[in-house]
């Protein structure tokens, strides 16, 4: 058993060898269509990062009426935070808000002199809502748009990030699937190249095979050493994209951290993190394709 096995990776090696530059090209493909994968990877993390960050800026401001004591603003407050749907309330009153005021407009001489004329400050106190879902506004406006709370609401806003979110994912979809369809292209280049290569090194080696069924060699160990062969295109182009895929992200890294402010976007982390589950599930991948093509070309020969 064990001398058949080292046989098999014998002979798969030695059809590596002496089809080494059609190896080579069908490496190449291999190549093209891992690194394609790995942009829809990039791709699908970065979107992910995205919205996590839009999401996270969602929120509603409620502007309360002047004069509002304290006391009721932070029982709205506490309100708001029993509701499911509110991930946190922020509460500024009145006089933060006016300094806040004054230090956005620092610049603007006029405004900062007719503020000088008023006898009391002419903001109230500010709540800060963040929902836990994007879509969660809908219902915490519901709530504050209840009779007991307007007597003391001056006004709300929502800073609608939902529809940038949404446009970014229709935005990624549309590249995701772009890129999927390249990768089934290489994918189907792949599939053709690694056939004929088969195919040559078959008849490259008829006369062994020949011998081999004359003996009473059985299918699997004609197969086997051809699916080897196939094996061994898989695991080269995945070790190759994946040393040229991290010099490639560190070339983009410092432009995806300037897009997301430093806070998110770390995809060499990402990949860190993710080495050996990205690396084994490409490797199957490729692995299943290429020992799927080897065994329909060394298939047809057999049944021949």
């Amino acid at each position: 058993m064990f001398a058949n096995i080292k046989k098999i990776f014998r002979f798969g090696a030695q059809n590596f060898a002496r089809n080494f530059w059609l190896a080579i090209l069908t490496i190449s493909i291999l190549i093209l269509l891992l690194l394609s994968i790995n942009v829809l990877v990039v791709l699908n993390f970065l979107t992910d990062e995205a919205s996590s960050q839009m999401k996270s800026k969602v929120d509603i401001s409620i502007y309360l009426k002047q004069g509002v004591p304290n006391e009721e603003a932070q029982s709205l407050r506490t309100y708001l935070l029993t509701l499911p749907a509110v991930a946190s309330v922020t509460y500024t009153n009145p006089d933060d808000v006016l300094k806040n005021f004054k230090e956005q407009h620092a610049a603007d001489d006029n405004i900062l002199s007719s503020l000088k004329y008023l006898e009391e400050n002419p903001f109230g106190g500010q709540l800060v809502i963040q929902t836990v879902k994007v879509d969660d506004y809908k219902t915490v406006l519901a709530q504050v748009n209840s009779p007991v709370y307007q007597k003391i609401i001056e006004n709300k806003d929502f800073n609608d990030h939902a529809k940038l979110v949404d446009a970014i994912n229709r935005l990624t979809g549309y590249i995701k699937q772009f890129i999927i369809i390249i990768s089934v292209f290489f994918a189907f280049i792949a599939l053709v190249i690694i056939f004929n290569t088969i195919k040559i090194a078959i008849y490259t080696h008829r006369e062994e095979i020949g011998i081999m069924k004359l003996v009473g060699a059985s299918s699997w160990f004609v197969r086997a050493p051809f699916i080897v062969e196939a094996v061994f295109y898989s695991f080269l182009s995945v070790v190759i994209a994946f040393i040229l895929i991290f010099p490639m992200i560190s070339i983009i890294q410092p432009k995806v951290f300037d897009f997301f402010n430093g806070q998110a976007g770390d995809i060499i982390k990402y990949y860190r993190m993710n080495f050996f589950s990205l690396f084994g599930l490409q490797l199957l991948g490729v692995s299943v394709l290429s020992a799927f093509s080897a065994f329909l070309a060394i298939g047809r020969y057999l049944k021949k």
